[in-house]
């Protein structure tokens, strides 16, 4: 959250520095003549700061969702077209700042605002520059610069599309390389803990086999401790069927691989991702962990893939005796009994299997959502008699 705040306060910083430069730019002297009002224009730039002021509280402060970048935007596009319209029209400089907010939606990895924003830049940029009876030589202007405009448009979306295909091969490649290592330990343990405990039965059998007829109270000794083997390699398989978790959580730990988990969703999404925590992380049963991450796992590709939102928190609470968690969004919601009901619409499957595994051991999942109002899947999942992982 710190490095979000210090990229929202040096955005609002440069946002501040530029329109006090839009002062001292009107008065240069191949300015000065083509402003329609001063008046205006020092209006329009005082409202503009106290603008940037505003918004710049509610933003840093988190007072607002995150949803409401369109909102910004829109009033961005607006100040703009007023500013080139009170300082030449056509002939205004200031229209080189409709490229901010395209490139910004191009650097967020976000194609569809970048485009949508060009194209709205674009129409206002007419309508700002348009005069009563257009000439041939505003015409040739005009078209050039509206080519300019698209141009930047197509580039930033192209851009924005190229670097979400990188971050997810980076994460794909990511996962490949974990799971590569995560294989290759299990390897490890499965040659150096069942194995062994599979030759030494082999041997004491073939021991019994021979001894059979000649000792038969050694064989049935030897049967005896082949039984008590038995027991041991029983206990060896449990606990590694116990550790058949995600490579994230097995390298990194519960907490600390879904922050890296969610690290990634936020770079290849485009969506601000954060969590909150409550209470003292404790180790976890390792099915517990396993349980609760796919389920996050689960609810955030949701948030992606239809959710439409532009932030998603992931709250987790440690108490004594149950793991508390929810993931809420601020996107465009759905109809959860609708969802349950009919198993043929995308994402009804997805919902029944985080509902699964919280019951699976003895937990609740609840969803709450509604058309236009976001989502939050909270689960709770006990912590067997107070079993840490420490103690499994």
């Amino acid at each position: 959250m710190g490095t979000d705040k210090t990229r929202s306060a040096i955005f609002f910083g440069q946002y501040a520095v530029m329109l006090l430069y839009v002062l001292l730019w009107a008065n240069f002297d191949y300015v000065h003549h083509r402003v329609l009002s001063f008046t205006f224009l020092y209006a329009l730039v005082g409202f503009a700061l106290c603008y940037v002021a505003v918004r710049a509280y509610l933003v840093i402060g988190n007072r607002l969702p995150k949803n409401w970048d369109t909102a910004w935007v829109t009033v961005d596009v607006l100040i703009i077209s007023a500013l080139v319209r009170v300082t030449g029209g056509i002939d205004s400089e200031a229209a080189i700042a409709y490229f901010w907010p395209i490139v910004t939606y191009s650097i967020q990895r976000r194609p569809h605002g970048a485009a949508l924003v060009g194209v709205a830049s674009v129409l206002l940029y007419v309508a700002a520059t348009y005069p009563a009876d257009p000439s041939t030589a505003y015409l040739e202007k005009l078209g050039t610069r509206v080519f300019i405009l698209l141009l930047v448009t197509i580039l930033a979306a192209c851009y924005s599309l190229r670097e979400i295909a990188r971050v997810e091969e980076i994460a794909r490649l990511r996962e490949k390389v974990g799971l590569a290592d995560y294989r290759s330990r299990l390897s490890r343990e499965m040659h150096d803990g069942i194995q062994h405990y599979l030759v030494s039965m082999a041997m004491r059998l073939e021991i019994a086999r021979k001894v059979m007829q000649k000792q038969p109270s050694r064989a049935a000794r030897i049967a005896v401790d082949v039984r008590f083997t038995i027991g041991q390699a029983s206990d060896e398989l449990r606990y590694m069927v116990r550790r058949l978790r995600s490579p994230v959580i097995e390298e990194a730990g519960f907490v600390a691989g879904l922050d890296e988990h969610l690290s990634l969703f936020a770079a290849r999404s485009g969506i601000s991702a954060r969590t909150a925590t409550q209470g003292s992380p404790i180790p976890l049963p390792p099915d517990v962990e396993q349980a609760a991450f796919r389920i996050v796992q689960e609810a955030l590709t949701n948030v992606e893939k239809h959710g439409q939102a532009g932030e998603v928190k992931v709250a987790l609470e440690f108490g004594p005796e149950v793991l508390r968690c929810a993931v809420e969004d601020d996107g465009v919601g759905f109809d959860p009994s609708q969802a349950q009901d009919e198993p043929d619409i995308e994402g009804g499957f997805g919902l029944r299997s985080m509902r699964q595994r919280a019951e699976t051991l003895g937990g609740q999942l609840h969803i709450t959502s509604a058309p236009g109002q976001g989502t939050t899947v909270a689960f709770e999942i006990p912590i067997s008699d107070g079993q840490t992982a420490e103690e499994a």
